[in-house]
């Protein structure tokens, strides 16, 4: 592929920092969802690990990047990613943080890790597609400007709120301006709708507690798509929390979204390894694979977490049961 180079606008680093704090709004099983090792739809504060706390880490990063001191920001969300190395949110405010520094190559494998975590992550495409103007490579923004637009394509009513349609415009007019402009002409990524959101980014972690029980009632109402919307609100606030990433992955699940199920299991088993809910789902995934080998695994862990017997163990033990029996009979 032929790249056309020209001399890289300047961005203007303040008004692209001012969305280091844009929280995503988000787009838009059967019986009642046991909130596993989460006791209920309340969530609690995680053990930290020896030396980096995750969430503290994120929400003293998000603060700091909001402050202007990228370097902390740095710092922080370095913390975050040595723990949990595919965290979206992380991986994007890490970018914002480097950009803030200087460091543009940099940040384009972190903001590539946000898309391919959420591929419908508009501003971490935007942001892409800014550095890829900044550092020459026109054809690789004009990619990713097509991305942006196809995400508006490809909208429905039930995927596609009124806010998530106009953040759409937003990037495409900013993207569009920076392809279109002039040799030293400054990149402003203004503010618009910034303020709004980093309220929202920077609030307390009830409410991002909060967003996670309306999550679980959308659930047990087997609404995912909703749910998940919700999920990436609290993740946004709170960060890193195995039972958010959990969910996460028994929404994806039961939408059918298999890959992006299991990464999420696996993200929520990196910060906590004991996690019943996510040891038992990730079973549960095993099996809608026809991974029967892979499902006893996860069940000998719980057996071995579950010194008295727990909900998750019966849950297992119950579907293995039944998958085994089902292929018996079809033999």
């Amino acid at each position: 592929m032929s790249t056309k180079y020209r001399a890289a606008p300047r961005i203007n680093i303040l008004s692209a920092i001012a969305l280091a704090v844009a929280l995503l709004a988000g787009l838009g099983l059967t019986g009642i969802v046991h909130a596993a090792g989460s006791g209920g739809s309340s969530l609690p504060s995680q053990q930290s690990r020896p030396q980096v706390d995750p969430e503290q880490s994120y929400r003293d990063g998000v603060a700091a990047l909001s402050a202007g001191d990228y370097k902390t920001a740095e710092k922080k969300f370095g913390e975050v990613l040595s723990i949990s190395r595919k965290h979206t949110e992380a991986n994007y405010y890490m970018g914002l943080a480097k950009i803030g520094r200087g460091k543009h190559k940099a940040s384009v494998r972190y903001f590539e890790r946000a898309i391919k975590g959420r591929p419908d992550f508009i501003e971490a495409r935007e942001q892409l597609a800014l550095v890829f103007v900044t550092l020459e490579k026109i054809d690789d923004a004009q990619e990713q400007l097509a991305a942006i637009r196809a995400l508006s394509e490809n909208c429905t009513d039930e995927t596609c709120n009124e806010d998530y349609i106009k953040r759409i415009g937003v990037a495409v007019a900013k993207v569009e301006a920076a392809l279109g402009a002039g040799d030293g002409e400054e990149i402003s990524l203004g503010p618009d709708g910034a303020l709004q959101i980093a309220v929202l980014a920077l609030a307390p972690r009830a409410v991002g507690a909060d967003r996670y029980g309306d999550a679980v009632k959308l659930i047990n109402q087997q609404r995912f798509a909703e749910a998940v919307s919700k999920l990436y609100q609290a993740q946004e606030i709170i960060g890193p929390h195995p039972d958010i990433l959990n969910y996460l992955g028994f929404a994806h699940r039961r939408m059918g979204k298999f890959d992006q199920a299991q990464d999420y299991y696996t993200a929520a088993l990196e910060l906590d390894p004991d996690h019943l809910g996510a040891t038992e789902y990730l079973g549960e995934l095993y099996l809608e694979l026809g991974e029967i080998k892979k499902a006893r695994r996860q069940l000998a862990k719980l057996d071995q977490l579950c010194a008295f017997g727990c909900a998750q163990y019966e849950d297992l033990a119950r579907l293995i049961e039944v998958k085994t029996s089902i292929r018996r009979a079809g033999r």
